[in-house]
């Protein structure tokens, strides 16, 4: 498998820790988070690659082998995820499927639980229908600007970019997570927006109740995106589990 087909955003050195973005995200919404990174944590951001020609990943099972499929690709025998959304349910799912390549889990609004979706996709959406999609990740308005407007239009436009999407979302719902978080076994941060109204407090109080070694950290005025809308609180409670639990257990890998 080569090395090439996978398209990462890399920042610092040290332990990997692998970085998923939801479903209509990408690994630049993890930008904002890098410099609060903790020291020695070597920052992977991977493309899922949904929209793109030639690539099929029409569910979850999908999501989750193309991450396997990296792993293996760039010679990570065991890495830290941490996840966003959809991000989050698949790196669940890998740490519950193959404990021995997970060491630990951050995840944040993740879904597998409960998550408003896109519930309809029209291939010619109104474009205030989906700058109303958009404000529901953020608490801050400040951050649904026309840029993104227009670039979740541009995606969605496209008849079989509506159609993934749906089908994507469907199965995520489908996908409960629930029976097995007991075997998740590693050590699992929550960061949490308290005003989070796609994956809501509920979830996270379920994950919490579900998984056997996990702490939360819940941030004020904050939304389904806490890496984007409070960056610095979040490198905060990341840098201190980090040093908890992956400082002094080093994972193989390699530079591609």
């Amino acid at each position: 498998m080569s090395e090439n087909r996978y398209d990462v955003l890399e920042h610092g050195r040290g332990e990997p820790l692998v970085m998923l973005h939801g479903m209509m995200g990408s690994p630049e919404n993890w930008k904002p988070l890098f410099p609060y990174l903790p020291t020695g944590c070597r920052a992977l951001a991977l493309r899922f690659p949904f929209f793109e020609e030639g690539v099929s990943l029409p569910d979850v099972e999908a999501v989750e082998k193309y991450l396997l499929g990296f792993l293996d690709a760039w010679g990570l025998q065991r890495a830290a995820l941490c996840g966003n959304s959809l991000g989050g349910h698949v790196a669940v799912g890998l740490a519950a499927r193959a404990p021995q390549r997970v060491r630990g889990l951050v995840l944040t609004g993740s879904g597998g639980l409960f998550e408003r979706s896109f519930a309809r996709v029209s291939s010619h959406p109104p474009r205030e229908w989906v700058r109303q999609r958009i404000s529901e990740i953020f608490f801050d308005p400040r951050h649904v600007t026309e840029k993104l407007v227009d670039d979740v239009i541009r995606i969605i436009s496209v008849r079989r970019n509506a159609r993934d999407l749906l089908s994507i979302a469907k199965s995520a719902k489908r996908d409960n997570i629930a029976d097995r978080l007991p075997h998740v076994l590693c050590p699992v941060l929550l960061v949490w927006g308290r005003q989070d109204t796609v994956t809501p407090p509920e979830a996270a109080e379920e994950l919490l109740h579900g998984l056997p070694h996990r702490e939360i950290v819940w941030l004020e005025e904050c939304g389904h995106a806490p890496m984007i809308e409070h960056p610095r609180l979040f490198g905060e409670a990341l840098r201190r589990w980090w040093g908890l639990h992956m400082d002094g257990h080093p994972a193989e890998g390699r530079t591609p």
